[in-house]
């Protein structure tokens, strides 16, 4: 298994009010025999957690990055729980949820609070998988959007931001596939996954106090895996990637075939997401 690379966070002040936002972009791109050819464009896809509680000052930074869409992925639950969505100006939200009504049953959602807090990596796998099986038509609408961005204008292209309830899992599984796509390195797309670390580190506490009030982490070692689960540990990527690689052949095959996604769209992602480096 691929150690993982430290990497330098590229986090976006657009604090206060919201923690966990960078660029996807920046990272190197090999060929079949490993060697650096390009890289990925920076400042066109952004990740991070639901934007509703950013305020005026951070929201004058959002701005500045020319966001025009925003990507949702969370379930309707979980936006009826924190009081709606919040409609951004000058943006378009774009509602894809991973899981529909009947995969967020109260049942399910404690089933994958228990996967994504068990210690070792088969549990969170098994959730990531859940998340790829579930989210086909959510990774193809990301896809078919990027290879619409018009990189090749004068003007300057509109970014998009994908997100999740904190930017952590959902969001994460789709960026890591999105990069191994590309042909970034498994250790690079670890360590972009695991920026989330740091980056949730300022909401950590409260997001913990909240977790602890459900049935699943009631009992001795709660506390831990609340942490865990609220963690983003390289490792997990790692294990996703080569169950990726198991299951689909790979992460384009998995777009391909899974995603219906044709090879023309794949081509124009890659057209649109890969620069080259000056020499």
């Amino acid at each position: 298994m691929d150690a993982t690379h430290t990497v330098s966070p590229p986090f976006i002040s657009a604090e206060p009010g919201l923690a966990n936002l960078r660029d996807i972009g920046g990272y190197p791109v090999c060929d079949l025999d490993g060697e650096v050819t390009a890289k990925v464009r920076q400042g066109l896809v952004y990740r991070g957690p639901d934007p509703a509680p950013i305020t005026s000052s951070g929201l004058r930074k959002f701005y500045a990055l020319n966001i025009k869409t925003v990507f949702d992925l969370r379930s309707q639950q979980q936006i009826d729980r924190a009081g709606g969505h919040r409609e951004l100006e000058g943006t378009e939200r774009r509602w894809i949820p991973v899981f529909g009504p009947s995969e967020y049953t109260p049942e399910k959602a404690a089933l994958r609070y228990a996967q994504y807090s068990a210690p070792g990596t088969k549990e969170i796998v098994d959730a990531f998988t859940d998340i790829l099986t579930n989210g086909t038509d959510t990774f193809r609408q990301i896809m078919l959007h990027i290879a619409d961005l018009p990189v090749s204008s004068k003007d300057s292209v509109p970014a998009c931001l994908l997100h999740c309830t904190t930017g952590n899992n959902r969001t994460g599984v789709f960026v890591g596939v999105l990069l191994a796509l590309l042909g970034v390195p498994p250790s690079y797309i670890a360590a972009e996954y695991a920026l989330s670390e740091v980056g949730l580190a300022p909401s950590r506490p409260a997001a913990v106090a909240r977790l602890m009030k459900s049935p699943v982490f009631a009992g001795p070692g709660g506390q831990e895996r609340c942490e865990r689960m609220v963690g983003a540990r390289g490792e997990s990527m790692l294990a996703m990637l080569e169950m990726v690689q198991r299951k689909w052949g790979s992460a384009e095959s998995y777009a391909r075939h899974c995603c219906n996604i044709s090879d023309q769209v794949i081509e124009a992602v890659k057209n649109v997401l890969i620069v080259g480096i000056k020499t």
